[in-house]
């Protein structure tokens, strides 16, 4: 008789999924209770902490593993001791003894300033801790500076109370937003995810997008925008759905590079549309102390040209190189099969959308309903049941897709808190507007290129909350729009995705399509190049942010668009027939004119995209006789 083997579980693992069950239970039920600020933030990062030391330090084996895992036993200990005397006391630190802190609290603090730091070189890697350190330097050497970028003498209580204990800190804005409204949402991803309604997602666009020309590359751009708004991760995005698109434009006749920027840039974008977008409108929400619906309302116009501009010049760049659409699966459903069969799983989707932008509820709100009508709706067919080991499952998914953005929210939290008690955020925008004089192009300008090289490597929520610190003060003193100052950074930050030379998703675009990585993000950049003018004009003509009335709404929108299809007529060379590079630059520059909202600019670029069209037409003619 054979002996039975009972697989044995590491601990470690099943204290992470304990953990990671319980931050999502308590992120998507939080909404229900009246927490005290540093109570409902102390407890998250009591969970949330520990999970990053137990899947970074101790799952992941390395030298000296042994020695590695008492460090982060011993870690996971003392910080969830820290955060849960920062919760016992937490009253008493935000009023009685605000400022005049007893030396038990340091302690808690700066324990917590070094776990968010360990944690930070943990999930990211030395780059983003680098830049945490030159910010401590900064703050307890500034003083030592030429005049011009010291700050005042600051003791280390201080510091440490700054960053460790008050709302300004780690504890600031940054990981308030994911406690209360992201995390609930990450909940509810977690769900759709395990539902299927990410297949779902794909087969639809398959189906939808895969026999038209280029097909392979408009399933990729479609596919990404609806798994980008969920992943909020340019890079990871790319992961999870270039594995599939990227050898499917390759398979169609794309070149390497150019399948690897489609995705890229189409992954990019995913973060700029709503409802979800990616978490960090959630925290532009909380930053602009305006309901999240809001947000996601000035972001529908912007994210819609976005994606109609990569579509256009895919489809152009197919039709210039003869591309077909995709051969279809015969085991892909019908539309109509697809719908019936399995279309109810997208259906908390649209009620998300509903209950925020109908109903005018909170997002943690709407979160939790949509979460509990994916459960119910998932039981219609057996195939699609999450079940109870399924929702266990989910929970320690969405637990451990929480802990990432937590711990750059709190790091994140630490820079802002710097440099509001350093004055350095105030500094670093006052010689912003200095140097762009009276002139809000300059400054526009300063602000991009600021955002693109600030942005470089960063993941979106740390380098949102560091231009929002840095770049749009400088910008809303000139005079332009919060919404506008903000969501001007938002997408540069987002597009510093894709341009070299750090280029994450291009890296990752790379890798899987097996090409230069540069290659990559130098293509993304010239099929992104409508998209770099977007922001532009909606600093200039907030109409495009839905800001002002329904006429000037409706015209912004018809000059971006028409805009944005003549840069990309520009970029690919082709409308018709192939064009000269005289006429692709008057293209471009007609493009440029039309995005400028003046009339007289609105005229030339009208007229000349008729030239051009004209010009692609006769193209065609001519080759035809031949």
């Amino acid at each position: 008789m054979g002996e039975i083997k009972v697989e044995k579980r590491d601990p470690a693992e099943i204290v992470l999924n304990f953990l990671a069950i319980l931050l999502s239970l308590y992120s998507i039920t939080y909404a229900f209770f009246g927490y005290d600020l540093l109570t409902g933030r102390s407890r998250h990062l009591m969970m949330a902490l520990p999970i990053c030391f137990i899947t970074k330090g101790i799952l992941q084996k390395k030298k000296g593993q042994k020695i590695r895992t008492v460090f982060y036993i011993l870690l996971s200990i003392v910080i969830a001791g820290a955060c849960l005397y920062i919760d016992m006391n937490s009253t008493p630190l935000s009023r009685t003894r605000l400022g005049m802190y007893i030396t038990a609290d340091y302690v808690a603090g700066l324990i917590l300033i070094i776990a968010v730091i360990i944690a930070t070189w943990l999930e990211y890697g030395i780059a983003l801790t680098c830049v945490v350190a030159f910010f401590l330097v900064y703050l307890v050497f500034g003083n030592y500076l030429p005049k011009a970028i010291a700050h005042p003498v600051l003791s280390y209580n201080r510091m440490i109370s700054t960053l460790g204990l008050y709302s300004e800190g780690i504890m600031g804005t940054a990981l308030g937003a994911i406690v209360s409204t992201v995390g609930a949402v990450l909940v509810f991803a977690g769900f759709l995810e395990v539902s299927g309604a990410s297949k779902v997602f794909m087969d639809l666009t398959i189906i939808l997008f895969g026999r038209f020309t280029g097909g392979a590359a408009k399933i990729a751009v479609v596919s990404s925008s609806l798994f980008g708004t969920i992943s909020g991760s340019a890079a990871a995005n790319v992961a999870g759905t270039g594995i599939i698109t990227i050898p499917l434009m390759k398979k169609t006749g794309f070149e390497d590079h150019y399948a690897g920027a489609v995705e890229a840039t189409a992954s990019s974008g995913g973060q700029i549309m709503p409802p979800i977008m990616g978490a960090a409108a959630f925290i532009i929400a909380e930053m602009l102390s305006m309901p999240y619906f809001q947000v996601m309302k000035a972001a529908i116009i912007p994210a819609a040209v976005f994606y109609l501009s990569i579509f256009i010049s895919v489809d152009l760049y197919s039709r210039r190189r003869g591309i077909k659409g995709v051969e279809r699966d015969p085991n892909l459903p019908a539309l109509s099969e697809l719908l019936f069969k399995s279309g109810y799983l997208l259906l908390p989707l649209v009620l998300l959308f509903i209950l925020v932008a109908v109903f005018n509820r909170s997002a943690q709100w709407a979160a939790f309903v949509s979460t509990i009508a994916i459960i119910v709706l998932s039981w219609l067919r057996k195939d699609t049941r999450i079940t109870p080991k399924k929702m266990v499952e989910a929970l320690i998914f969405s637990g451990k897709s929480i802990v990432p953005i937590s711990v750059v929210c709190a790091t994140a939290g630490m820079i802002v808190g710097i440099f509001n008690a350093t004055g350095l955020g105030v500094t670093l925008s006052s010689y912003i507007v200095n140097m762009a004089g009276d002139s809000l192009m300059l400054l526009c300008v300063l602000a991009a290129v600021s955002s693109l090289i600030l942005g470089m490597g960063m993941p979106t929520v740390a380098c949102y909350l560091l231009l929002a610190a840095l770049v749009a003060p400088a910008m809303i003193e000139f005079g332009v729009l919060p919404i506008a100052a903000h969501m001007f950074v938002f997408y540069f930050g987002i597009i510093s995705a894709i341009t070299p030379p750090v280029a994450l998703a291009a890296f990752v675009g790379g890798g899987i399509a097996k090409c230069s990585p540069m290659k990559v993000a130098c293509t993304a950049c010239v099929l992104a190049l409508p998209v770099f003018f977007i922001p532009f004009v909606f600093v200039y003509n907030p109409a495009l942010l839905m800001v002002g009335t329904f006429p000037q709404i409706i015209q912004v929108c018809c000059t971006t668009l028409l805009g944005t299809f003549l840069c990309a007529i520009g970029t690919q060379g082709y409308i018709f027939s192939k064009l000269s590079m005289p006429v692709r630059i008057l293209a471009i520059v007609c493009a440029v004119a039309m995005l400028i909202p003046e009339s007289i600019t609105d005229a030339i670029g009208i007229a000349g995209l008729i030239l051009v069209l004209i010009v692609g037409k006769l193209g065609a003619r001519k080759k035809s006789s031949v």
